[in-house]
């Protein structure tokens, strides 16, 4: 089995660590079980990229984005020939597909 490349954007970097700040005010315990299973769940991409769904939003399932549920949070990725983009971790609540439009329109050129 072909293996490729996990690479964690910045902007994926950011998010974990609002996550993690964000639950440690309550538990450090709690704040690192969900760091490491987001990482965890990242890595397994590596050898099993389309473990994810395509999302339901229209526009981003056309241009190829993924995305798994970790407990409350969703993990957004792009698979690609070499290695597979980890692009974003956000809450289930947030307005996913208004935070990626800026990303899609540029990819579509519109």
């Amino acid at each position: 089995m072909e293996k490729r490349k996990v690479v964690f954007l910045q902007s994926t970097l950011d998010d974990l660590e609002e996550i993690v700040l964000y639950i440690a005010k309550d538990s450090k315990e709690s704040a690192m079980k969900i760091h490491d299973k987001v990482i965890e769940t990242a890595n397994r991409l590596e050898t099993f990229p389309k473990l994810g769904i395509l999302i339901p939003d229209k526009k981003m399932s056309e241009s190829g984005f993924r995305m798994i549920v970790v407990n409350k949070y969703l993990l957004f990725y792009k698979v690609y020939p070499e290695k597979v983009d980890i692009l974003r971790v956000l809450h289930g609540a947030r307005d996913y597909p208004k935070l990626f439009s800026r990303i899609t329109d540029k990819e579509t050129g519109k």
